[in-house]
């Protein structure tokens, strides 16, 4: 039997063919009650703020502070393990730098007047002067009156002086017939009344040579030209750059205890100090502690600067030395320091302390062995909410 098959036949094929493709590129649309598409796009929006927040620093419900690796790295964040040790108690003193009577010292004037400037020219503050290097001169000053009076005084003098040279000519050429003790008296009255002339000239026009106490750098200076001091002013104030002499101030009563050593901070820096000695006597109802450094290279000082001295006590009490910036407040302004729990996890720990020596304190208690205690960025994470 023999199929035949018409070309409309096959045209209708390919139209079925063709309908069928465009249906299974064409989206469906589903009825009422069977379309899930936004309640996919609800879940999608309320997950996505709880995707931020988990990436996101945030203070969590139990207090503590959760800061993930990438923004420890951009706060800088460093912990340290809590060692429990023995130090010296040390107790904080206030004080102040004063001249060091061995390597400084004062230029004043004894008897005033007006200043006049050396032939190297007035010595600026911090300039290098040697001992006995001269400053300056100092032209006594005097009244109207005095100056007049001396210049009479003066006047006699040379008059009397004169007539004792008369006299001892005479004698010398009669001094074959007259006694020897003639002609030494003679000559002893002109000596003397050289001596009184000479001593009153230059006491009209004298000038005091205002020279170095100790070599050094001018620390201060009230030198100007034609500057009138009174006696005993000030005028200069030579000190050495490498030694560091502070009196501290003791106002517990009875006697001082031992120190092992001290510290003072100065910026960044914290510079060992020597304990010398106490003063004798009281003044202002306290005692006078003196703390010395002699090889200063960097840091410089200032007459009259106020710092705080951390005296090192000879007893030794245990604790956990921290940074001072590692302690923060918290909102019932209790210290606290920041303890790192877990990888990203930061819990807040109420702690005890005292000073230690200016740049670190003593945890006394609140932390046990080993805790990763922030010691830097920890006022960043108190910030966290």
């Amino acid at each position: 039997m023999k199929l035949v098959i018409s070309r409309s036949s096959v045209f209708t094929c390919a139209l079925a063919l063709l309908a069928l493709n465009f249906s299974n590129n064409t989206t469906a649309w589903a009825g009422p009650g069977h379309d899930h598409g936004e309640e996919h796009d609800n879940a999608q929006a309320q997950a996505t703020p709880d995707v931020a927040m988990g990436n996101s620093p945030r203070r969590l419900p139990t207090g503590e502070v959760f800061l993930p690796k990438p923004a420890q790295r951009q706060l800088n964040v460093r912990t340290t393990p809590a060692v429990l040790q023995a130090h010296a108690k040390v107790i904080e003193l206030n004080g102040k730098v004063v001249v060091d009577p061995q390597t400084g010292g004062l230029v004043q004037t004894t008897a005033g007047g007006r200043f006049e400037a050396p032939p190297k020219g007035i010595p600026q503050m911090g300039q290098k002067v040697t001992k006995g290097e001269l400053l300056g001169h100092v032209l006594a000053s005097h009244g109207t009156l005095e100056r007049s009076a001396q210049q009479g005084q003066l006047a006699q003098l040379k008059s009397q002086l004169n007539l004792a040279e008369s006299r001892l000519q005479r004698v010398q050429q009669l001094q074959d017939t007259l006694p020897r003790k003639e002609l030494d008296a003679a000559n002893a009255e002109v000596q003397g009344l050289k001596g009184q002339v000479a001593a009153l000239a230059g006491g009209i026009g004298a000038k005091e040579a205002l020279r170095a106490p100790a070599s050094g750098v001018v620390s201060s200076s009230q030198a100007i030209s034609g500057k009138v001091f009174d006696a005993g002013a000030l005028v200069f104030e030579v000190l050495d750059p490498s030694v560091v002499r502070i009196d501290a101030t003791w106002a517990s009563g009875g006697v001082p205890p031992g120190f092992s050593g001290a510290t003072v901070v100065l910026g960044d820096q914290t510079i060992q100090l020597n304990y010398v000695g106490a003063a004798g006597a009281v003044r202002d109802q306290s005692l006078t502690l003196v703390f010395e450094h002699r090889k200063l290279e960097q840091t410089r000082f200032f007459t009259g600067q106020l710092v705080k001295v951390f005296a090192a006590l000879a007893d030794q009490t245990e604790g956990v030395a921290i940074p001072s910036s590692a302690v923060v407040k918290n909102a019932a302004n209790q210290t606290m320091v920041w303890v790192k729990t877990e990888p990203e996890t930061f819990q807040p720990q109420v702690v005890v302390t005292e000073p230690l020596d200016g740049q670190r304190v003593l945890v006394k208690s609140g932390l046990t062995t080993y805790d990763r205690v922030v010691t830097q960025g920890a006022t960043l994470i108190n910030q966290v909410r």
